[in-house]
């Protein structure tokens, strides 16, 4: 495998928009269901740049999937992430919700589990878009097969893409991997920085930034969707259980983030779940003062 690109020209900087900002497409799509092939070597060159083949730091998965997902929304796509699959030849030890790992064996090349993985995706069907990061040319085959099926496929990249005639004179096999995929996505280095590891070993903890207006209305949204599906009795047993704890019941918190991150496509933040709960909290408390009111 190859991860190590030429520096890129003067060209490839016009291309960039003022501030250094890779440019994004407005407009998205419709809501599609995605399966990620990742590549743990290609993802740490993706997110350090300035590393050597077979050098590749070790990187944090944890969030693996928002980055992702938060990535192809930058870009225009919106995906319903249902699992990553993580193929690497060293192990990190970590146990991580929606992620498989793919470890593979001596003499095995991670590039081949992902094909195969890409193969029975293909002949079951299981989603309609696949995103890949993998720069192994030796991908080409399967990609075709599984797009010939039907099978919608995003590769991820860096933004030597954005100068693809300077591309296909520097580096054309990857230029032609690129060529085939329906959609690219390219990615800076600093948007893939959760993924790096601190001197210590840690990960670097995400930016708890608070929910955007747009994020406010779709949860306070999801929430009031919910608690105007419910029974009356079922309210009165809310508020009566959020009368006696500061947290929600585990079976409507788990409904509503089930139903939240199916609108958004991938899972709430630590920040949208406090808003989430905050709403609910909210809305029980408004209808327990409308109905004391009834009654006066």
């Amino acid at each position: 495998m190859k991860y190590s690109r030429p520096p890129l020209s003067q060209t490839f900087r016009s291309h960039i928009a003022p501030g250094g900002q890779v440019p994004r497409r407005s407009r998205s799509i419709r809501h599609t269901s995605c399966i990620a092939l990742v590549d743990d070597r290609f993802t740490a060159w993706l997110a350090h740049r300035d590393c050597e083949p077979g050098a590749e730091p070790v990187v944090s998965r944890r969030y693996l999937l928002r980055i992702l997902v938060r990535v192809a929304s930058n870009s225009g796509l919106d995906l319903s992430l249902r699992r990553v699959y993580w193929y690497t030849d060293r192990s990190d030890g970590l146990l991580v919700d929606e992620q498989i790992v793919r470890m593979a064996g001596e003499g095995e090349e991670t590039w081949k589990l992902l094909e195969r993985d890409l193969q029975r995706l293909t002949d079951g069907q299981a989603c309609e878009t696949v995103l890949i990061a993998c720069d192994d040319e030796r991908l080409l085959p399967a990609i075709d097969e599984a797009q010939l099926r039907g099978i919608s496929v995003v590769m991820l990249a860096d933004e030597g893409i954005l100068d693809y005639g300077l591309l296909r004179e520097e580096d054309p096999e990857w230029a032609t991997l690129l060529a085939q995929a329906d959609r690219r996505l390219a990615v800076r280095a600093d948007e893939l920085s959760e993924l790096r590891l601190q001197p210590n070993g840690a990960a670097a903890m995400p930016e708890a930034l608070p929910a955007g207006p747009d994020e406010q209305a779709t949860i306070e949204e999801v929430v009031r969707g919910w608690w105007g599906s419910q029974t009356e009795e079922s309210r009165d047993e809310l508020r009566a259980a959020l009368a006696q704890s500061s947290g929600i019941p585990q079976e409507v918190d788990r409904e509503l983030l089930l139903q939240s991150r199916e609108r958004f496509g991938r899972p709430l933040s630590f920040v949208e779940k406090k808003q989430m709960r905050s709403y609910l909290r909210g809305i029980a408390g408004a209808g327990a003062q409308e109905s004391s009111a009834g009654y006066a």
